[in-house]
């Protein structure tokens, strides 16, 4: 990427990127963020979200990751 994005991410914790998505850019992904499957996130994602979909769209989600990852 060139321009203001350009970069490397910073991913927060407890974060379940899944198969095919692609995150590209100087941007922050939040702690407790699920990325579903096949989606392209180019900017910033607050914590507790999921994203979903290509153009991606943000849901905010208390224990978003709950059943995901180290959760019981």
């Amino acid at each position: 990427m060139r321009g203001k994005r350009k970069g490397v991410p910073t991913i927060g914790n407890r974060v379940c990127i899944n198969a095919n998505s692609v995150i590209v850019g100087k941007i922050t992904i939040g702690d407790d963020v699920v990325i579903a499957p096949n989606t392209f996130v180019n900017f910033d994602v607050p914590s507790h979200s999921i994203v979903i979909g290509n153009p991606a769209t943000i849901h905010h989600r208390e224990n978003a990751t709950e059943g995901f990852i180290g959760h019981h």
